[in-house]
């Protein structure tokens, strides 16, 4: 039983590698330009350039003028001092609304609306007669361009 177990094993192991294999190869290949395309050309010779290879050498090397902890500690707080003394030098100038209810009354006592009641008969009699009025110096456009 165990030999049975150990050979569909190997085959299966067998099989798994060469379908992996096969699928890792496809990848790599260059795929087909249809050549009707209007960058047939350069889409070809862009596969077929593979560009330079990069070297460890090119890895620039490691800045020195990082500032240490201490040193950026020390610009926060400059930073927030300066802050400071700014929301100090401005405290004067600054203002907050107070006491605006006798503001808002005078504001709504000043802007009062208009009454706005039902239209009576003589305003539907006016309207009626403008309306009227307009449809008499209506005329529609010429049917036929001049």
């Amino acid at each position: 039983m165990n030999g049975e177990t150990r050979k569909i094993v190997r085959v299966a192991l067998i099989v798994g590698l060469t379908a992996g294999v096969a699928a890792c190869a496809t990848p790599f290949s260059t795929a087909e330009v249809d050549p009707s395309s209007p960058i047939a050309a350069r889409a070809t010779a862009a596969a077929k350039d593979h560009g330079v290879r990069r070297k460890f050498s090119d890895i620039p090397a490691i800045p020195t003028d990082v500032p240490t902890a201490d040193q950026v500690r020390a610009a926060v707080v400059q930073q927030q001092r300066a802050g400071d003394a700014l929301t100090a030098a401005v405290a004067p100038s600054t203002w907050e609304l107070k006491d605006s209810e006798t503001y808002a009354a005078k504001a709504r006592k000043d802007a009062k609306p208009p009454a706005f009641e039902a239209p009576t008969d003589a305003d539907r009699a006016a309207t009626e007669a403008f309306a009227r009025d307009a449809r008499g110096r209506a005329s529609a456009p010429p049917s036929q361009p001049k």
